[in-house]
């Protein structure tokens, strides 16, 4: 998706910026690096994050993750789609940010999970085009040890998490569009670093993705959710990462009543457009499609499925209005910079 400026919003950012002030420390002695943000995918927006020892990611940031912010009351961590475009996720999460006010108080972090193609450097793990989203290691040609892009999210919310270098932290998002928002699904129900940020509320927000992670074998089916009747001819349905069978070795990790237990209680918001009805970069394997013919129907099944499958979970639905496959449409329409920053 390419990305544009509106002239308005580039007014607004500037003035932000041009006001924020020179850098020093407040009084926790935290430093507040400068008080202008980054806000564009670019070189000086760049920072590597170290998420094993000698092993980096590539990222955007707002303030420094490293160095910490004492003014910095919430936190995004956005990721890319297919494409691996951080940079305009970046941009777009700062935009997202400024027009709801938000953007002196925000660090954003944009990481990107490079695949071969992407010339990564010796000490950057790489992942396949489709492992980096469903969790799986890190090529095997590529820096040991091999690791999952879920403990790269991991290991950005515990330094999220730091008080030290985030006192006044309160609140983190973790969200994603399209290939990104299959990575935010099926993280929040594998992850657990989320009990160990104590005083800071994490919340989801999966935006249009291709399928999203079901729970048990059942389907939509007839206006009920049963085994489906294209089960036999399609055996690997519910294998992960459609489902909970077969799972991949971080995944597997987790025992299977904690996947659940997670993917239920933890706060997910299910964002869709409503003219994301299109097929373009659309999964419609078997497995895929026993979830809804577009994306825009199974973000809806998978409400469904909840309700009545697991009642009393907390995913919630937003329907973004005229919005088709636009990370940029979704983050800055007003239903998207709602669930983003309430």
């Amino acid at each position: 998706m390419s990305y544009h400026r509106l002239p308005l919003l580039r007014l607004v950012l500037a003035v932000v910026v041009t006001a924020s002030g020179c850098g020093g420390a407040d009084a926790t002695g935290v430093p507040v690096a400068s008080r202008a943000p980054c806000t564009a995918g670019v070189a000086r927006c760049a920072a590597r994050i170290e998420i094993a020892p000698g092993r980096f990611v590539p990222s955007f940031q707002s303030f420094s993750l490293a160095q910490g912010d004492s003014l910095v009351t919430e936190a995004v961590v956005v990721v890319h789609g297919t494409e691996r475009n951080a940079d305009e996720y970046f941009t777009t999460m700062a935009e997202a940010a400024a027009l709801s006010g938000r953007l002196q108080s925000t660090v954003i972090i944009a990481p990107r999970f490079q695949t071969v193609d992407d010339a990564p450097a010796a000490d950057e793990p790489y992942w396949t085009s489709n492992g980096w989203r469903v969790g799986d290691l890190s090529s095997s040609a590529g820096p040991l040890p091999r690791l999952s892009a879920f403990s790269a999210i991991d290991t950005i919310l515990a330094r999220l998490g730091n008080r030290t270098r985030f006192p006044r932290l309160s609140r983190i998002v973790v969200t994603g569009h399209s290939a990104g928002a299959q990575l935010v699904h099926r993280f929040a129900a594998t992850s657990g670093i989320e009990p160990t940020i104590t005083g800071i509320a994490v919340r989801y927000v999966a935006a249009n993705p291709s399928t999203w992670l079901y729970l048990g074998p059942e389907r939509a089916r007839d206006g009920a959710f049963a085994i489906p009747a294209a089960a036999a001819s399609c055996p690997d349905y519910d294998d992960w990462h459609y489902g909970l069978q077969n799972r991949n070795t971080f995944a597997n990790a987790v025992a299977t009543s904690l996947v659940k237990q997670n993917l239920v209680n933890r706060q997910m918001t299910v964002m869709v457009g409503t003219a994301d009805t299109l097929t373009a970069d659309l999964d419609v394997s078997c497995g895929a499609n026993l979830q809804g013919a577009r994306r825009f129907q199974r973000g809806r099944t998978m409400i469904e499925y909840m309700n009545a499958r697991h009642p009393g979970h907390a995913h919630r639905l937003v329907e973004v209005p005229g919005v088709g496959h636009s990370s940029r449409g979704m983050y800055t329409s007003l239903d998207g910079r709602r669930a983003l920053f309430p």
